[in-house]
């Protein structure tokens, strides 16, 4: 949707070079009515309590010893990175806005806080419609890593699929935790953007990543409706979006788009476990390319009963 220099993306607003995801016009649009309206004492420092408990609840999960310090921190004060849980935040706030008026809520308080939750539900209305009407296509595209190019494959469904490019910096900034993702084993594919085989092989090298990503993504771009980077998506088994992030993500936001996807696997019905099979299982289950305890379980029921599904006996080699 489109409105000259503007244009309404499922993963935000689009404003000529510059795009904010919902998540960002969620924070400016709330921040703004408060400051606006709010004229009595300790609004700034309630504001102040609402941001801090959001980001932190959002971002702790996601904090690890395992990760450079760095990382860490930038979870917690990068405010384009990952979400922000604001349940928690509005309660502190509130609280602390009461406890500071000496128990009672000052005059205008009331309007003013539901003014301000108006304003941040706003983005809400503004998102097109369900993202389950995009599904991922079977294009087969090219594999390439550090030290090898591999064949063209279509991606997987079941997984966070994370679009990118070399040039983009919030894409190069999140690249180490989708890499110890990877290495850890979890579902997460990656999609280099405009860019040749050569020079994603040449950047991995030089910037020291073991990870494996796609090439050549592009050709699914204008499908699923990818207008900025990162973005990335959690995929179900039938190859529906189910959720998607544009920018760059947290460690505890990255393991919701994971439960997203594979939660989103596991309730696969046997109605739509045929459509996983055309889509992507292609009669073997080696060839799936899928080695995660939801996948399998949802596969050997369609092993166990293929004529349930109208099809004839598939072969699980």
């Amino acid at each position: 949707m489109a409105y000259g220099e503007v244009m309404l993306t499922p993963d935000g607003l689009s404003l000529g070079p510059l795009n904010l995801g919902w998540t960002a016009l969620t924070l400016l649009l709330g921040y703004a009515v408060w400051s606006a309206q709010a004229r009595f004492p300790h609004a700034d420092l309630a504001a102040l309590v609402t941001l801090l408990v959001a980001r932190l609840w959002a971002a702790l999960p996601g904090l690890s010893a395992a990760r450079p310090l760095s990382e860490n921190l930038l979870d917690l004060v990068d405010v384009h990175r990952g979400d922000w849980a604001w349940g928690p935040g509005l309660l502190a706030g509130a609280l602390t806005l009461w406890l500071l008026s000496g128990r009672r809520w000052p005059a205008g308080a009331w309007p003013t806080l539901g003014l301000t939750v108006l304003a941040g539900f706003l983005p809400l209305l503004l998102q097109p419609a369900n993202q389950a009407d995009l599904t991922l296509p079977t294009t087969q595209l090219a594999t390439v890593s550090a030290t090898e190019t591999g064949p063209a494959t279509p991606l997987p469904p079941g997984q966070v699929v994370n679009f990118w490019a070399t040039w983009c910096g919030p894409c190069r900034a999140e690249l180490p935790l989708l890499e110890a993702q990877l290495a850890a084993g979890a579902p997460v594919t990656l999609v280099n953007v405009g860019e040749s085989p050569q020079t994603v092989q040449a950047f991995l090298q030089r910037e020291g990543l073991t990870l494996t990503t796609h090439t050549g993504g592009e050709a699914l771009t204008g499908t699923m409706q990818v207008s900025a980077f990162p973005t990335t998506l959690a995929v179900n088994g039938a190859g529906q979006v189910v959720r998607r992030h544009l920018g760059p993500l947290s460690g505890a936001q990255l393991q919701r788009l994971l439960r997203a996807a594979q939660e989103s696997f596991s309730r696969l019905t046997f109605r739509q476990l045929p459509q996983y099979r055309t889509h992507h299982f292609r009669v073997s289950l080696a060839a799936s390319r899928l080695h995660h305890p939801a996948h399998e379980k949802a596969l050997q029921r369609l092993l166990a009963a293929p004529e349930r599904f109208g099809l004839g006996r598939v072969r699980g080699e």
